[in-house]
């Protein structure tokens, strides 16, 4: 085996005289890591980031190196998944605390990736020596390992809607270069920790979660699809010559991501591969149209759903071109987040009674009707009255009465608010549903470019519904936040598509399960017919508990539809768009009938009558 010299990895020089962790050997780190704290995730990534620190600065043999990193692999693993806990579902302007762990973990996956890569290295240079482990073997099972954690650092800085950092690109090509020219991709490495798999399929995992549109999805969908392509890399081909399918193209050296082949104007240089991922889109498509599954589980946390399978078809399948030019402009807008305050603004500042029931109405608000089924009120009794804690509890079985908790649980102000007997119906509708002035970027006419900052919302996400308005137009217009991008550590940017430039607030009723039943309005907006896209009209529902062919009555205070829910448009985490069809009533119907000539010989029958 020889090592190609073009490709060039970065790697700290092994300058350090001493190691005073452990013992350098298998056995002495895997004493050091029996006595980690287990308790205490943070304080165990402190401890493995510097071990590894250290070891990836001193001289010891490539197998030798191999082992001892092996020992240490399985607490690095759970040390990481137990602070992505910490930083992840958090707020997009992340506080210290979590920004701090996000850190940590990113150090740790960086150290540990760099640990294998020199074991990797030096094996290639001094094979001669290895006599304990084939150096083939040796070198495939390192680059793997260190392919699985250049990957796992690549995700988690998608899940943070942050650009990868300088280097993380090209660390992760050049490694797959190097096992190229050692003719090592296709070998298949048994990982019982990772996942097994080939050096091309690990390659394969990261690069193409590149081409997903990342900043486009939740940091769940990203978990799902890492894990979804860890089996489907293997359908991935990666070809050295363009191909018909080849959608795809990266340059092993260069930092950046994969592009579209067809965008690429340069001349491909000889690191140039051609990404054929059209297997894997048929792949995908046969499951997207098995009616036997719903979605594809792989565990009860990591699930990919039919709208999930459609946005990877579409990534895979076609190349994506925006619609409209974006210009450049600083001025502020007015901004509003969720379903409910962009009811209230498109309906007028109307809350949501009035909108049904009309302007006047006035109701208690334990009468109001609610979107939320949970907070119907239950006719079933209580069952903790049935409790005796005099009986059953006694402090001693506890903690002592002197002894202090020894934990405290953070409450966020909702709760805190709600504990001190604070109602949330004593808020008036601009207070409950605040509108922000926040900063437009950049904008075009079917979307804008937002900078958001850690004074406004912290728990929006992609997917989520926004109504705005520009400072000089009274009109309020729908849309959805398609993308979010991290500039630093206190702005983020989002990308907003516009939906609607007017939407009409209804309360939906559905179908009663039972003859005299009236079920509770759930808020719905209705979007006119759009002739530009060739778009009819649509109905916004909330996420859950709509499908399509199901039967509702819309319903204003002057006003009332019976339609038919079809074709579901879009969906998000959010928010679900549908087609519709008004269905006919009685009286509609008979209207009809006394507009016509009665030229049936039995309608001269009902005169008479």
């Amino acid at each position: 085996m020889s090592i190609d010299p073009p490709v060039k990895l970065r790697l700290p020089r092994q300058d350090l005289q001493g190691f005073d962790a452990f013992p350098l050997s298998a056995a002495g780190a895997r004493n050091w890591v029996l006595a980690l704290p287990a308790t205490s995730s943070s304080q165990v990534a402190q401890q493995l980031a510097a071990v590894l620190g250290e070891l990836n600065r001193i001289e010891l043999a490539p197998e030798l190196r191999y082992n001892i990193l092996e020992e240490l692999r399985r607490p690095l693993l759970i040390a990481t998944a137990s602070l992505s806990r910490r930083f992840l579902k958090q707020p997009l302007i992340m506080p210290a605390e979590p920004r701090y762990m996000a850190e940590l973990a990113d150090e740790l996956l960086t150290a540990a990736g760099t640990a294998y890569t020199i074991a990797a290295v030096h094996a290639i240079q001094r094979r001669d020596s290895i006599r304990e482990v084939n150096p083939a073997r040796l070198v495939c099972e390192s680059i793997h390992r260190a392919t699985r954690f250049a990957g796992a650092r690549i995700l988690q800085t998608f899940q943070l809607y942050r650009p990868v950092a300088l280097y993380g690109w090209l660390a992760l090509h050049q490694l797959y270069a190097l096992a190229e020219g050692q003719r090592l991709t296709q070998l298949t490495v048994e990982d019982d920790l990772s996942g097994s798999g080939t050096i091309t399929t690990a390659y394969m995992q990261a690069l193409i979660l590149g081409c997903c549109k990342p900043n486009q999805l939740r940091q769940n969908d990203l978990a799902a699809i890492f894990r979804g392509l860890q089996e489907w890399g293997a359908l991935i081909k990666v070809e050295q010559q363009p191909k018909q399918h080849g959608l795809f193209l990266v340059d092993l050296d260069s930092d950046r991501p994969p592009l579209y082949s067809q965008l690429y104007h340069k001349s491909p240089g000889p690191r140039a591969r051609y990404i054929d991922t059209d297997p894997l889109e048929q792949h995908l498509q046969k499951l997207l149209n098995d009616d036997s599954r719903q979605s594809v589980v792989f565990d009860k946390d990591t699930v990919i759903g039919p709208v999930l399978l459609d946005h990877l078809v579409a990534s895979f399948s076609k190349m994506s071109m925006r619609n409209f030019t974006r210009r450049q402009v600083s001025r502020t807008m007015w901004l509003s987040v969720g379903f409910n305050a962009c009811h209230f603004y498109m309906g007028g500042e109307k809350n949501f009674e009035q909108v049904v029931f009309g302007s006047q109405y006035i109701s208690p608000s334990a009468q109001r009707p609610s979107g939320n089924p949970f907070l119907h009120e239950q006719n079933k009794g209580d069952l903790w009255q049935q409790a005796n804690p005099q009986k059953d509890f006694s402090g001693n079985s506890y903690t002592p009465r002197d002894e202090k908790m020894s934990h405290e649980v953070a409450l966020d102000q909702q709760t805190l608010a709600a504990l001190a007997g604070e109602n949330d119906d004593d808020l008036s509708d601009a207070q409950r549903y605040e509108a922000h002035q926040i900063m437009m970027i950049d904008a075009s006419p079917g979307g804008y470019c937002l900078e958001w900052t850690a004074e406004l919302p912290a728990d929006i996400k992609t997917g989520d519904l926004v109504c705005v308005r520009e400072e000089e137009n009274p009109r309020w217009a729908i849309a959805a936040i398609r993308w979010v991008s991290q500039v630093d550590n206190d702005k983020t940017l989002l990308g907003l598509e516009l939906l609607s430039p007017e939407a009409k607030p209804y309360g939906a009723r559905m179908q009663p399960q039972k003859k005299g039943e009236d079920a509770e309005p759930i808020r719905v907006m209705l979007l006119p017919e759009i002739n530009l896209v060739g778009q009819p009209p649509t109905l916004i529902t909330p996420r859950a508990g709509f499908r399509e062919r199901q039967k509702i009555v819309l319903a204003r205070h002057d006003e009332e539809y019976f339609i038919q829910l079809q074709r579901q448009v879009a969906v998000t985490g959010a928010f679900a768009q549908f087609e519709f069809r008004h269905i006919k009533q009685l009286d509609e119907v008979l209207a009809e009938d006394k507009s016509r000539p009665r030229d049936s010989r039995f309608d001269s029958l009902w005169t008479n009558i």
